[in-house]
């Protein structure tokens, strides 16, 4: 009997056990889990081994048809390569087909035949992305045209996305569009009339997202489920109507929707079950969040785009959560301006004076500038909008410094500008937490910090986050006195000593917004 093995021995046995294959042993399903997060070259080198592993690459992509190719590729390369796995995996299902090819080009008709492939076998989800980056507008000549009879037949779809796809051959009431929960159509072809039979006949939709559809002007869009709307850069669109009683998120981006020929039609109008609010608008849906954003769309017409934007903001007011772009800071001037200039009735045509949010709780601001107009307006909106039980505040400053007062964009401050005073002077007196994206301490900065400082009593918490690419250690560590020193001054007991942060972005592990996608820089990081 061997008592003790000699070193050698030992790390030999140790070498056989850690070179069993246990990673095979595993069921087919847990490694068609692994093999689908892979890209598909990965996926493809795993045949190499051993006998066993040798096709299982190929059921576990055609089993869920990611196609993920990289650059280089031949149309017929990836035209083959697709077809070869859908034929070995045989007439097993497929649950999800994703494609993303810019341009299609010759790859149209294969792409037309992988969703049918997808459709037959019991796909829930299908997305195809064929939109060009940078490329805005539609050029309607260059879209994938999806055959009529595309969704005729019943099917198992849950999820579809298309990009840059015509749907001007499908029917209305397809029936292979009636089980979908969510749809999504970035720079397709629809038409207003097309848009609300498809979406009237998708008894079971719940998000809907419409993305630089050029035709759409008078939306008229409804659902009993429907709990997400999303509406970005459809330039066209003048008019919105939705009866979702049961919507909970609405995020409109573009340019803010008002009537050319008619400045005593709403431009948007919710239908919905109630809320506890009792004006004109108590038809409007118990919003969770809304997000509205005229950022990125060209200059801003006061007189049309300032009552439009009234209209709106007012329709979504008594939501929990709302991010608004800087132009929304513009409200009470316009209601007063447009008051006097066109005489409309202004419990009919949105121009209160005030602006009721109840509910809200989370607040944030998308500035695109900070000069002194600005800073003024930052101040009267809070006036205007006095929200009683608002907890957080975020303020995403510019990204880029275009203040040109002295000190500016130094991480330096003066103390030579005065503290906003208001005509009816408010409180915030749930607000604990503050941040402020992009902050470099410049003046105006400073002005917006100390407002809101002087006016939040409980305030627990001061995150300031720098851009990444500013300053040192150092710099951060004298904006951390400055901020201090302000906080200090605004400050007084008995009020709570709030714990404040200096970071950059990497740095930064606090509380973030509701709303973590900026639509605006998605647009100009595609333009």
């Amino acid at each position: 009997m061997e008592i003790e093995s000699s070193p050698r021995k030992r790390a030999k046995a140790m070498g056989a056990s850690s070179s069993e294959d246990r990673l095979s042993g595993l069921p087919d399903d847990v490694l068609h889990s692994i093999l689908v997060g892979l890209p598909i070259k990965c996926a493809v080198r795993t045949s190499a081994i051993s006998t066993r592993w040798a096709r299982l690459w190929i059921h576990a992509v055609a089993a869920s048809a990611v196609l993920d190719f990289v650059r280089g590729q031949s149309p017929a390369q990836i035209a083959a390569t697709v077809a070869r796995c859908i034929a070995i995996h045989g007439a097993a299902p497929i649950d999800v087909l994703r494609v993303a090819l810019s341009p299609v080009g010759a790859l149209g008709q294969d792409v037309l035949e992988w969703i049918a492939a997808a459709l037959g076998r019991g796909a829930r989800e299908v997305r195809v992305d064929l939109a060009r980056r940078g490329v805005l507008h539609n050029d309607d000549a260059s879209l994938l045209q999806i055959p009529g009879g595309m969704f005729q037949v019943g099917n198992s779809l849950a999820v579809l996305s298309l990009g840059r796809c015509s749907l001007r051959a499908v029917p209305p009431g397809a029936a292979g569009l009636a089980s979908l929960t969510s749809l999504s159509l970035d720079r397709v072809d629809v038409t207003d009339d097309a848009l609300r039979d498809v979406v009237s006949e998708c008894r079971l939709l719940e998000f809907l997202s419409l993305r630089s559809c050029h035709l759409l002007a008078l939306v008229r869009v409804g659902g009993e489920r429907l709990r997400g709307l999303e509406i970005v850069g459809c330039l066209a669109m003048r008019d919105l109507q939705v009866a979702a009683p049961a919507l909970e998120s609405f995020a409109f981006h573009g340019d803010i929707l008002y009537s050319r020929d008619d400045y005593e039609t709403e431009p948007v109008v919710f239908v919905g079950k109630g809320n506890s609010r009792t004006t004109w608008n108590a038809d409007t849906p118990e919003l969770r969040d809304a997000y509205l954003s005229h950022l990125g769309f060209g200059e801003y017409d006061p007189l049309i785009h300032d009552f439009a934007y009234s209209c709106a903001l007012l329709k979504v007011a008594h939501a929990r959560i709302l991010t608004l772009c800087s132009k929304g800071l513009l409200v009470r001037y316009s209601n007063l301006f447009l008051r006097e200039l066109i005489h409309i009735d202004v419990e009919r045509n949105c121009l209160e004076l005030d602006v009721d949010t109840p509910n809200l709780e989370e607040l944030q601001l998308l500035m695109d500038s900070t000069g002194d107009d600005d800073v003024a307006l930052f101040a009267s909106f809070f006036e205007l909008t006095d929200p009683p039980l608002l907890e957080r505040l975020f303020v995403r400053l510019p990204a880029a410094c275009h203040d040109t007062t002295e000190d500016a964009c130094s991480g330096t401050a003066t103390d030579e500008d005065e503290d906003i005073v208001l005509d009816e002077e408010i409180s915030l007196d749930h607000l604990t937490f503050i941040k402020m994206m992009n902050f470099r301490g410049t003046t105006h900065e400073l002005r917006l910090l100390r407002f809101v400082l002087r006016r939040a009593p409980v305030l627990e918490q001061l995150v300031l986050v720098t851009p990444e690419e500013e300053g040192t250690p150092g710099d951060h560590g004298q904006l951390l006195r400055i901020v201090q020193e302000h906080v200090s001054e605004t400050r007084k007991a008995p009020w709570r000593d709030a714990r404040i942060t200096v970071c950059r972005p990497r740095e930064d592990d606090s509380l973030s917004p509701a709303h973590t996608k900026y639509y605006h820089d998605d647009q100009a990081h595609s333009s």
